[in-house]
């Protein structure tokens, strides 16, 4: 929390992750925000227990046309679902601030990855068989808005995690 002198009032804001955001918005801790993400992906994945989650921002592609006829267009938010064993990831893409899905989820494993790279830092990129691609930039203290409000997800220790059994496992 930072003040202004205006006169001689003082004009107090509050910034979160470079961003100036108003005083009446609620502030949301790190749970609260992956409680609200986690929702989304719960509703659509049965066994959503065994799966570790992280968020990303991104873009997506689905060269197949019915695979695309099932997603929305301009996709921007995912959320990655990844386990270990057996390895696998669910990429479910989701909208802010309404934090809703915006298509159905894409299952990733041994069977359909063609290859992930690195992109840049905390940036990846996974190909799969059938055309879909995703280019997904995690970010360890990721900044969220949303209609409940703004954060900041702290998921630094998750996206070692991710990279180790994702990544690093289908890196060409």
């Amino acid at each position: 929390m930072s003040s202004v002198r205006n006169g001689s009032t003082w004009v107090a804001f509050i910034y979160i992750a470079r961003r100036l955001v108003p005083m009446n918005t609620p502030e949301l801790s790190s749970t609260e925000i992956s409680k609200a993400l986690h929702q989304v992906f719960d509703t659509q994945i049965l066994n959503y227990g065994a799966y570790n989650l992280v968020f990303a921002s991104g873009s997506s592609v689905y060269a197949n046309s019915d695979v695309a006829a099932q997603q929305q267009p301009h996709q921007k938010y995912f959320l990655v679902g990844y386990r270990d064993t057996p390895r696998e990831a669910i990429i479910a893409p989701l909208a802010l601030p309404a934090i809703e899905a915006t298509g159905v989820p894409t299952s990733v494993d041994n069977t359909n990855a063609m290859r992930t790279f690195i992109v840049g830092d905390c940036t990846y990129g996974i190909e799969l068989t059938n055309g879909t691609s995703f280019t997904l930039r995690f970010e360890p203290l990721m900044p969220v808005e949303s209609h409940h409000g703004s954060g900041v997800l702290d998921q630094q220790l998750d996206i070692e995690d991710f990279k180790r059994v994702i990544i690093d496992a289908w890196q060409i």
